[in-house]
């Protein structure tokens, strides 16, 4: 696949796209597809702003179709785009921050919803996630709390953690 003169785009997802293993035509060497989805794994811990599509892209490793291919060269065309972002990080006063959201009923197929979470030690990132629910949320509400919960208690394990190595922090706060 040649995406070395590929147009850059500043977005990874059209709006509104959802992806689904109903969607688009089989195809069928999957070679390719999964070459670049387990590359895109590696490249998260260095660009965490792909870490949600990379997620959606793992879910159709075993039953791939041209769409998804499509959004993988999507992801591609946005790495090109993106390549003078980086991460800065800076001293500063530590304080422990946690920011999580959902998406609720974001798997078309099983309906579960999305949630995930970005902690922030002062200014620097120290760990997140994006995965799908366990269960179904009945409500936005409750894939929020659910979200909410797990972002709690990585703040709660974060901050004893820093206390056991005598880092005493400022303050924790979730949002």
């Amino acid at each position: 696949m040649k995406m070395t003169r590929a147009k850059p785009t500043p977005t990874l997802r059209t709006l509104g796209a959802k992806l689904s293993k109903f969607l688009g035509d089989p195809l069928t060497d999957p070679t390719k597809y999964r070459s670049m989805v387990e590359a895109f794994q590696y490249l998260t811990l260095t660009k965490l702003d792909i870490s949600y599509s990379v997620n959606q892209l793992c879910q159709f490793l075993h039953c791939f179709t041209n769409t998804h291919l499509t959004a993988t060269k999507r992801v591609l065309r946005y790495l090109k785009g993106t390549l003078q972002f980086e991460l800065q990080f800076n001293k500063g006063s530590l304080q422990l921050n946690g920011f999580c959201d959902s998406y609720w009923v974001g798997n078309p197929d099983d309906r579960k919803s999305t949630s995930g979470y970005y902690i922030y030690l002062d200014l620097c990132l120290i760990s997140w996630t994006a995965k799908k629910q366990s269960v179904v949320a009945r409500s936005s509400t409750e894939a929020e709390y659910r979200s909410m919960t797990h972002t709690v208690a990585e703040l709660y394990w974060l901050r004893m953690l820093l206390k056991e190595l005598h880092i005493s922090l400022l303050t924790t706060r979730c949002i």
